[in-house]
């Protein structure tokens, strides 16, 4: 019987991690709202271990039958919409899923609820960014030069790079999320009706806050550093015009490489690590692999690995910043020492791992 249901495993950090549990023998249910041959490939020689239920998790009906068909005690929430959303209302349906996994989790007697959320909620801030650090009601931007994703604006002031819209949903599906880990608070003029129970089963949650990613998996191609990964893997010419808002790729990576880098399978333990522990004394937890965040340091590592790399690319080593980015205090170092994780590849590693990969799949 399925242990664990991670929903949105067809994307980066659901895939990862249902192959990492399902490899400890832990079977799984991953969502997707429909299948492809990319996920098919990705489970293949799992498939004892990891069954998929395309549903769609906005709609709350499909959501409590899935959970009525399996003895779940573990979840995952990794799906989301904002990335292709493209209008607010649009948005509404990171709140649907998140509403309906979480009721359906509380109901039918889930232990631990773990929510993958991003470095994006510290858009704006400066640091430190450690996992205590509290939000604003609404999105700002420091007087801070050096605040996240902050960049000077047209007029002289600052502007946020992340889209706000984002910023603010990632903050209230954290804030959700944790509320269901206390018991429901009632404003002070509702009445309780006559017979009424409120469900007893209080959700173990947490919160994993991840960096940049990239390993195996990665599709959108928004990273110029995942785009010179799959160009030397062989994957085509990905270094040639612009990225993200029509920047100039290097530009674009001296941008970027000021979030600091997780490479995806050290993600997927981190979330096993989180589901197996015993305990977890803390709600939310930073991410990193502790890489460098020097964008020059990253093209030449992988000049170092591959010969004909430089060629390839065709990108100037002096495009990039040399100097690396600070981290201003995001770090794993709460989750090693609360749950023994610790990154399982240096930064060489994992991109010879992921060359590797992509050398042997499709994409």
């Amino acid at each position: 019987m399925p242990e664990v249901l991670i929903t949105g495993g067809g994307g980066l950090v659901g895939l990862n991690t249902a192959r990492a549990l399902a490899i400890e023998g832990v079977p799984v249910v991953i969502t997707a709202r429909q299948g492809n041959d990319r996920i098919d490939r990705a489970i293949d020689d799992l498939r004892d271990l990891i069954t998929i239920e395309p549903i769609d998790l906005a709609r709350g009906s499909e959501v409590f039958d899935l959970f009525s068909r399996y003895r779940f005690r573990g979840v995952i929430h990794a799906a989301q919409a904002h990335q292709r959303a493209q209008t607010r209302a649009a948005n509404r349906a990171n709140y649907d899923m998140a509403f309906n996994c979480l009721e359906a989790a509380e109901a039918s007697g889930v232990n631990r609820f773990l929510l993958v959320s991003s470095i994006i909620v510290y858009a704006g801030l400066g640091a430190p960014l450690s996992e205590d650090k509290r939000f604003p009601v609404q999105v700002t931007i420091d007087e801070s030069p050096d605040a996240l994703f902050s960049l000077p604006g047209p007029e002289g002031g600052r502007q946020l790079l992340a889209p706000t819209f984002e910023v603010t949903v990632k903050r209230a599906l954290e804030g959700i999320a944790l509320d269901y880990a206390t018991p429901m608070q009632m404003g002070g003029s509702a009445k309780v009706r006559a017979g009424q129970k409120f469900n007893e089963n209080r959700l173990d949650v947490a919160v994993l806050r991840i960096s940049t990613e990239f390993g195996p998996g990665y599709t959108h191609m928004g990273s110029p550093l995942c785009r010179a990964v799959h160009t030397v893997a062989g994957k085509g010419d990905l270094m040639s015009g612009t990225g993200y808002m029509g920047m100039p790729l290097p530009d674009l990576w001296n941008l970027i490489a000021m979030s600091p880098l997780t490479y995806v399978r050290d993600t997927a333990n981190a979330l096993v690590r989180m589901m197996q522990i015993e305990a977890l004394p803390h709600r939310v937890y930073n991410l990193s692999s502790g890489f460098t965040t020097s964008p020059r340091e990253q093209l030449q590592a992988l000049n170092r690995l591959r010969p004909d790399a430089a060629a390839r690319l065709k990108i100037d080593p002096n495009a990039l910043r040399e100097e690396p980015y600070p981290t201003d205090g995001f770090s794993a170092d709460r989750l090693t020492e609360d749950t023994g994780w610790s990154p399982g590849y240096a930064f060489e590693e994992a991109l010879e791992d992921y060359i590797g990969w992509l050398q042997q799949h499709p994409w």
